[in-house]
């Protein structure tokens, strides 16, 4: 590493393994990293998906060498030498995965390395899976990990171009679950928009009505049920802090998303086995013991 700081380095790194595939975020004051052919003998087979989030960053590898602004996108071969240079600074998340797993979705993936990677919707969704692991409290278990790696593996293959024989599975198994993540990220961004509906979750990733609730099919529950899940909790969180007693029930509920503040007590009683002001009472008594 060459620091470009002038005396005042800081390089924060935020690594998770997920089975045989690593998610890695950088964020640097100016500064370079060089791996020499020297330093090669340390280094794994393996490739890796970079995506800039704060730019211009150089990347110098396989014979090509790039500048990549923020939203832009690379493959590295990390078995060869390798140049990274954020002249201002940068921020970088990356995906590693093992080059053996990626040459069997793709074919000759060293001929991408160094190169532009091709904007698109499996990048978008790639991009957007990497962004919702910040919603983890702890690490995953082993297994959840594992499923996870394997889903980055599928996307990572997608954004590059699966092959023929490949393309069934990526789009069943990692991509079908990057858009289920997709959806329910959506919805928890947005529950608070009372005019918040299926139709613009759809519009919104760019997928149809009718795909959307076939993937949330598989978790169970309609979209319905999951907006008002995330309304809900929302409401019970409200209810129970000292910060929001002086708000009416009826404001709560309208904060929350809903529309019809009977509606919201029916669904709030259903979902807690308890009215909202029995929820907001028990609180209040717990907090004056």
């Amino acid at each position: 590493m060459i620091d470009h700081s002038g005396g005042r380095p800081r390089i924060d790194v935020t690594y998770l393994p997920l089975g045989a595939v690593g998610v890695c975020n950088i964020v640097t004051t100016p500064v370079e990293f060089i791996r020499h052919k020297h330093h090669l003998k340390d280094s794994r087979d393996q490739f890796g998906l970079n995506i800039v989030e704060a730019g211009p960053v150089q990347f110098a590898n396989a014979d090509q060498e790039h500048v990549y602004d923020a939203g832009s996108a690379c493959l590295v071969d990390r078995g060869r030498p390798l140049r990274v240079f954020g002249p201002r600074g940068g921020r970088v998340r990356f995906v590693t995965v093992q080059a053996a797993a990626l040459k069997s979705l793709v074919e000759q993936p060293e001929d991408l390395s160094g190169r532009l990677v091709r904007p698109g919707p499996a990048l978008t969704l790639l991009d957007r899976y990497l962004r919702s692991l910040a919603s983890f409290k702890e690490p995953p278990s082993s297994k959840l990990a594992s499923t996870i790696g394997v889903h980055f593996l599928d996307l990572v293959a997608a954004t590059l171009g699966p092959t023929a024989e490949a393309s069934n599975i990526v789009a069943e198994r990692g991509v079908k679950a990057a858009r289920l993540q997709a959806i329910l990220a959506e919805v928890a961004r947005r529950f608070i928009d009372p005019n918040f509906d299926l139709d613009n979750v759809a519009r919104a990733l760019g997928m149809s009505r009718r795909y959307v609730q076939k993937l949330l099919e598989g978790t169970g529950k309609s979209f319905t049920e999951h907006l008002a899940g995330c309304r809900l909790e929302r409401a019970f969180a409200m209810l129970t802090d000292p910060q929001h007693l002086h708000l009416a029930i009826i404001d709560i509920a309208f904060a929350v998303g809903f529309g019809d503040v009977s509606h919201f007590n029916r669904t709030f009683r259903r979902h807690f086995g308890e009215t909202p002001s029995g929820v907001r009472a028990a609180s209040t008594t717990r907090e004056q013991k």
